[in-house]
């Protein structure tokens, strides 16, 4: 609910948890695909690495999108107390 009232889907019933628009297949949102420390630990696996690099073999490692692998390399956020920077490189804490 975002406080304008009850989200409709395609049919006009309520929209359940977890439940996107609907209607055709192609309509339904896939499920998002989360970066984890594990994924980060091992594309950093072999070193430093500048954001650029990290963010690529991040997206290909993963398949997550470009904005959510960069979301994930930024050194103020979620993985903050992880990531380092050396000299305009990138690294995983261990």
């Amino acid at each position: 609910m975002n406080g304008k009232g009850i989200e409709l889907n395609w049919a006009g019933l309520p929209i359940s948890k977890g439940e996107g628009y609907g209607g055709r297949p192609e309509h339904i949102p896939e499920r998002p695909i989360a970066v984890t420390e594990t994924n980060l630990a091992a594309v950093f696996g072999n070193g430093p690495l500048t954001r650029a690099e990290a963010g690529k073999l991040l997206q290909a490692f993963t398949g997550a999108s470009r904005a959510t692998c960069y979301r994930a390399l930024d050194l103020k956020g979620r993985f903050a107390t992880r990531l380092k920077d050396e000299n305009g490189m990138l690294a995983w804490r261990k």
